[in-house]
């Protein structure tokens, strides 16, 4: 699966306690006047990528006899699963709850708690880990459950550039019961990261893309590739478009108290 990724593997397993979150700082205030982001994201070009399908060998009683994994969503030239974030905002809204379920035949969820943290917890259930994509924040917990009767091998890679060339793993994990639970602390080895990609060693179909984010002020993109983006502080930032397989697009934006201001995305092959 992983043969056109390079991949340097010098890291097995670090539960890192002691890292006080340097660079991460966020503080949520109270937001009078705040703006709105608005946006579509599309694709005009061709698919680079037909969704695979895979053969069921390990716990087809749990995960179905074959699996399909698409990585770009596009319907009339509208992408869904973008992630948009704001760079440079360094206090403002809480974190927002969520619980952000897969599609098709997985039942995994990325269930974000919200509040001053993020607070990601991964729910694996029918052989999948959540959506394809997702946001993580690097200086907090990650826990992992598994909700299936069969082994999964959770392994988690640091990517350090815009798209999957340069990989990094972060951790190993057997979760070989129903109700296991796994935490990593992922501060470290996120620093200079880009995202996480999640994978489990028995199924290659399992593949999520969990997004570096500092604050609250992100959106996925929906089925028809739009995004909303709530309660801005007025301000300059750097609005970001981020997709594992599109690469990476960054806009200037200035914000003024109760505007709408409206910011479009357009990916080519």
């Amino acid at each position: 699966m992983w043969r056109s990724i390079r991949i340097t593997t010098w890291f097995s397993l670090v539960l890192w306690s002691g890292f006080a979150g340097a660079g991460f700082a966020y503080d949520v205030i109270e937001v009078n006047n705040g703006a709105t982001i608005r946006g579509q994201v599309t694709f005009t070009d061709a698919l680079p990528h037909a969704p695979r399908r895979f053969e069921v060998r390990n716990g087809p009683e749990v995960c179905g006899p074959e699996r399909v994994l698409t990585k770009l969503e596009v319907r009339d030239g509208r992408v869904k699963g973008v992630v948009i974030t704001l760079e440079g905002v360094d206090r403002g809204k809480p974190f927002a709850s969520s619980h952000d379920a897969a599609t098709g035949q997985g039942r995994g969820v990325f269930h974000y708690a919200g509040g001053d943290e993020l607070n990601l917890d991964v729910r694996l259930e029918k052989c999948s880990f959540g959506p394809f994509t997702g946001v993580i924040r690097a200086d907090e917990t990650v826990q992992f459950v598994n909700h299936d009767l069969i082994k999964h091998t959770l392994h988690t890679y640091a990517l350090k550039g815009r798209k999957a060339k340069i990989m990094r793993t972060m951790h190993t994990q057997s979760l070989r019961a129903k109700g296991q639970t796994e935490k990593i602390f992922p501060a470290k080895k996120l620093r200079r990261a880009v995202a996480v990609v999640l994978t489990c060693d028995r199924h290659d179909f399992m593949e999520n893309w969990l997004y570096k984010v500092r604050n609250p002020y992100y959106a996925i993109s929906d089925e028809s590739g739009n995004f909303e983006i709530s309660q801005v502080p007025p301000g300059e930032y750097t609005l970001v478009a981020w997709h594992p397989v599109l690469g990476m697009q960054k806009q200037r934006v200035t914000v003024t108290p109760d505007r709408r201001l409206a910011v479009d995305f357009e990916f080519m092959k």
